[in-house]
């Protein structure tokens, strides 16, 4: 039992190293090239014996046309005899039988000069037997014939010559009939080459496919391979460019937007504000006494506080359009964009009750033993060549009335106080 868990664990094992190792890209590309490349050496190994097979094909060819035509000239050079045995036993006259007798002599040395030549061919074994038979044939038959051109030549057409010139023609018609068969087996031969050549030659035609189409379908996977590569790699340095942004617009202490996020959010809103005609709010918020505060309980939980603040801010202010930053040390800021000077109060308001909300223990405050914050509002309607400076100063002014009112309030424009 054992034995198979740990055959099971092995294979898991191996099954992760294979998950790991396919997703690393560069391994399996490196993997996709060498096989590609492989392919191609194939490839021109199978074209190197395709052509080879193609030559062998042709020799093939050029050999059994060789063999058919020196078989032919040993086959004419036996007719000839017969022809001038027969031939010479027409004739009445000594020498023009010695004539004869002569190219009858002469017919052999061509029968002799072409079996010369098919010998210094390359032959197959069924194709040597074959000649072996036909040299006894000859060998057996060859005695008789010669006995009787020579008794043709001394005596001529009498009746002595006959019945031996018959069987020399009776052996010629064997010698005939074994080399036909010599021939059926040459044709035989050559006719098997053939298809086991054609056979070689289809063999290469379909590897060089098979590594071809191989070599195409790893090409269009590698493709896709790098365009998959390629696009994560896009959205990787997308999210690295959009992580490296937010970090460069982020507070790192509250996680909240920070002062060089809130420049530009503002200038852009003020802008459009002026291009549409809509109000601006702008809410400054300062946590009372906070010096006291680190001096009383550290900075370590000095900056707890503010991040606790910041995240009890940071649930009031929900809406996609409106902006939370940390304005700097104990101060954050809020822009509400297209918000009226009642709304800005009604989310000051908010603010407020949320950090009290929070019931942090401070001691060395005095306008309450929890942490609270005091609020300046500032809403306007900017036009052209109005800064917002204006907006920022009208806001500072009325948190510096609500810190110097005791604190933990909101104060805007419009009323002198609000708790």
């Amino acid at each position: 039992m054992a034995a198979d868990g740990g055959r099971i664990a092995g294979v898991i094992l191996l099954g992760g190293e294979a998950l790991s190792f396919l997703r690393n890209s560069t391994t399996v590309l490196s993997v996709g090239f060498a096989a590609i490349l492989v392919c191609m050496l194939g490839g021109v190994w199978v074209g190197i014996q395709h052509v080879n097979e193609t030559r062998a094909a042709w020799q093939r060819d050029a050999m059994y046309r060789d063999k058919v035509r020196i078989v032919f000239l040993m086959r004419e050079a036996v007719r000839e005899r017969s022809y001038h045995l027969t031939f010479a036993a027409t004739l009445d006259d000594f020498f023009e039988r010695d004539e004869q007798h002569s190219a009858y002599n002469g017919a052999a040395g061509t029968f002799l000069q072409a079996r010369a030549e098919l010998e210094a061919l390359h032959t197959t074994e069924a194709e040597k037997r074959a000649l072996g038979q036909l040299m006894k044939v000859i060998a057996t038959r060859r005695a008789a014939v010669d006995q009787a051109m020579n008794l043709v030549v001394e005596i001529g057409n009498s009746p002595e010559a006959l019945p031996p010139m018959r069987a020399a023609l009776v052996e010629q018609t064997e010698i005939l009939e074994a080399l036909n068969a010599f021939v059926k087996v040459v044709e035989r031969e050559s006719d098997h080459q053939a298809r086991v050549g054609e056979r070689a030659i289809q063999a290469t035609r379909r590897n060089a496919m098979i590594l071809s189409a191989a070599s195409v379908m790893l090409a269009i996977l590698i493709g896709i391979m790098v365009a998959i590569r390629e696009h994560r790699q896009v959205n990787r340095l997308r999210d690295q460019r959009n992580q490296l942004a937010k970090l460069s617009t982020t507070d790192a202490l509250t996680c909240i937007s920070n002062r060089r996020r809130f420049d530009e959010f503002l200038d852009f809103e003020w802008r459009r504000a002026i291009r549409l005609g809509h109000p601006l709010s702008l809410i400054l918020i300062d946590i009372d006494h906070f010096k006291n505060f680190n001096d009383t309980y550290g900075h370590a939980r000095g900056d707890d506080c503010l991040s606790t603040v910041s995240c009890a801010m940071g649930k009031v202010v929900v809406r996609s359009t409106d902006l939370l930053a940390r304005y700097g040390g104990e101060e954050f800021a809020c822009v509400l964009p297209e918000t009226h000077a009642e709304g800005a109060f009604v989310m000051a308001e908010k603010l407020r009750q949320a950090v009290m909300g929070i019931n942090m223990p401070h001691e060395g405050s005095s306008a309450a033993k929890i942490v609270t914050v005091s609020i300046g509002i500032a809403t306007m309607t900017p036009e052209a060549g109005d800064h917002t400076s204006l907006l920022f100063a009208e806001a500072d002014a009325n948190l510096y009335r609500a810190k110097s009112d005791g604190r933990n309030r909101v104060y805007d424009s419009r009323e002198k106080e609000a708790a």
